[in-house]
C-alpha cells in the first residue's frame, strides 16, 4: 500500500444531493409538461434561487474559477458561477427526460473500441470517471454505447436522499448494475476484487475522498490535491486495466461519451516500490482529469472547497 496522506481538513463533501426530496419530487411532476427548453428556462431560475438561499458550503466553486480565469474579477467569477448551477441543474433534469423520452436525445462515441474488445473478452476492467458532466446517467446508455456489457458494479457512497436515491436506482442504473458502497472497507473491497475475476465491469469515481478513504497527494491545476488510490492500486493488485470514461453535455438534447484506451497499473517485483507506482498512477489520472475540466469547465460538479484553505 502506498503512504497515505492525513487530511488537513476534513471535505466538505458529505454524499448528498443539495435540494432534498421536496425540489426532486417537483421536477419529476413539471418536466413532463416543460421537457428541454421548459428546463432549460426553469434552471436559470432556480440557480439564481440557490445562490440566494442555498447557504454558503456551495460557494467553494468559486475556488474553481479564481483558478481557471485568474485574471478576472469577483463579479465575473460570480457570474460564471451562477452559469455553473443552472448548467448543473439541466444535467440533473436530464436524468429524468432521457428515462422518459429516451429517443430525443443523440448520443455521440469516441473511443469506444477498446472498451467494446475488453468486454468481448469478457475480462475484468476498471472504468475511473469523475463527477464531470453527466456521470450518473452513463449506466443507462451503457449497453447502447459498449454492446453486451454484462454485470456492472458501482462503487458509489449511497448516503444521498432516499427518493432521490431510489429514482436513480430505478430509472438510470437497471437490472444489470449492482451498486456496492465503500464505506464497508473490506466488504467492499472483497466485493470489487469478486467481480473483476468474475469478468464484470467496476465503475468507480475518482475526483473525491469520502471519509477516512485511502488517498495520496498529487497535483491538479496547479496545486495540490487529495485523490483516493481505489481505483489504481486496486488494478496494480488485480491486473485488470483501467479505463477513463466521461458523458459531457454537448447540446440541449445531445451527449458525448469518451472512453480512452485501457492501461494497465503493474506489480511491480518490490514490494517497496508499490507506493510509488500507484503514486505515479494517481497522477496520471490527475492530468487526465484536468484536461477533461479544462475543457467543459462549467460541467466541473465539484461545488465544495476542492484544494482546502
Amino acid at each position: 500500500m502506498p503512504e497515505v496522506t492525513a487530511p488537513a481538513r476534513r471535505q466538505r463533501w458529505r454524499g448528498r444531493t443539495l435540494g432534498g426530496a421536496a425540489l426532486f419530487r417537483a421536477c419529476l411532476t413539471a418536466l413532463p409538461l416543460i421537457g428541454a427548453r421548459g428546463a432549460w428556462l426553469a434552471t436559470w431560475i432556480i440557480a439564481a434561487a440557490f445562490m440566494a438561499v442555498g447557504g454558503r458550503r456551495q460557494f467553494g466553486i468559486l475556488s474553481w474559477w479564481r483558478r481557471l480565469r485568474p485574471r478576472a474579477g469577483t463579479l465575473v467569477h460570480w457570474m460564471l458561477a451562477y452559469r455553473q448551477f443552472a448548467s448543473f441543474g439541466r444535467i440533473m433534469c436530464d436524468r429524468f427526460l432521457v428515462w422518459q423520452r429516451p429517443q430525443d436525445y443523440q448520443v455521440d462515441i469516441l473511443g469506444i473500441d477498446g472498451l467494446r474488445e475488453v468486454r468481448r473478452r469478457r475480462q475484468g476492467c476498471i472504468m475511473v470517471s469523475a463527477h464531470v458532466g453527466n456521470w450518473e446517467m452513463s449506466s443507462f446508455w451503457l449497453h447502447t454505447i459498449a454492446g453486451d456489457v454484462g454485470k456492472v458494479h458501482v462503487v458509489m457512497v449511497r448516503d444521498d436522499v432516499e427518493f432521490v436515491q431510489n429514482i436513480a436506482d430505478q430509472r438510470l442504473r437497471g437490472d444489470f448494475t449492482h451498486v456496492i458502497d465503500p464505506r464497508d472497507g473490506i466488504g467492499a473491497s472483497l466485493a470489487i476484487t469478486a467481480a473483476l475475476q468474475a469478468g464484470d465491469m467496476v465503475c468507480m469515481l475518482a475526483d473525491r475522498v469520502f471519509g477516512e478513504q485511502p488517498a495520496v497527494e498529487v497535483i491538479f491545476m496547479g496545486s495540490k490535491v487529495r485523490l483516493p488510490i481505489g481505483p489504481f492500486h486496486t488494478a496494480m493488485m488485480t491486473g485488470a486495466p483501467i479505463m477513463v470514461g466521461f458523458l459531457v453535455k454537448t447540446g440541449m438534447r445531445r451527449y458525448l461519451v469518451q472512453v480512452d484506451a485501457p492501461w494497465y497499473v503493474h506489480l511491480p517485483a518490490r514490494r517497496g516500490d508499490r507506493g510509488a507506482v500507484v503514486q505515479a498512477a494517481v497522477q496520471r489520472w490527475a492530468k487526465r482529469l484536468e484536461l477533461q475540466a479544462r475543457r467543459y469547465p462549467q460541467q466541473w460538479h465539484n461545488f465544495y472547497e476542492y484544494w482546502g484553505k
